[in-house]
């Protein structure tokens, strides 16, 4: 360790010795004439800053705060000082990250005879018509198959008619339609 004056001379230079204890050794001029320059060892104690428990968690990545007592209490990490009575909040970043969703049951079985099952939707009314007009559509999903069909809209009195329309196709077809 060098300690350098404002004006850029060093004043002292030294080296830790034990815990926050160090040893320097200065070059000391005496502005008295009657005085003579004598090189001065002297022993300082330096206090370090000491940080909370919630700094030092954001610190070393959000680890738990057991683990830091850990490394508090074995001087695994050089420097690591604590404000023991410092509190030791909730982290809402760690808490978000904990958190999850329980997996999903077993699928559904599905219809395994096309067109016995159909999922209908309307979806509508839309501020901006399409280029033939239409602000609505009816969306019909075979369950067995998972085909799709889409039927676009101009007015939503026309889905009952669609959807009879629908059925109708199915049944020639020979593949027997139920509503739910």
């Amino acid at each position: 360790m060098i300690l350098i004056s404002p004006n850029g001379t060093p004043i002292a230079s030294g080296s830790m010795v034990n815990n926050n204890l160090y040893k320097l050794r200065f070059n000391y001029v005496s502005y008295n004439k009657d005085t003579p320059n004598t090189d001065v060892q002297i022993n300082l104690s330096t206090q370090a800053q000491m940080f909370t428990w919630e700094s030092w968690h954001r610190r070393f990545r959000h680890v738990s705060y057991s683990s830091l007592t850990k490394l508090h209490t074995q001087n695994l990490v050089e420097g690591f000082t604590i404000d023991m009575d410092s509190p030791k909040p909730d982290c809402p970043a760690c808490i978000a990250a904990k958190q999850s969703e329980k997996p999903f049951g077993p699928p559904t079985k599905r219809v395994s005879q096309a067109g016995k099952l159909t999922h209908t939707d309307l979806w509508g009314k839309y501020e901006i018509a399409s280029i033939n007009g239409s602000q609505y559509y009816l969306l019909l999903i075979n369950d067995a198959t998972c085909y799709i069909t889409v039927r676009f809209l101009k007015t939503k009195d026309q889905a009952a008619q669609q959807t009879k329309n629908y059925f109708t196709y199915l049944s020639v077809r020979e593949k027997q339609p139920h509503a739910i």
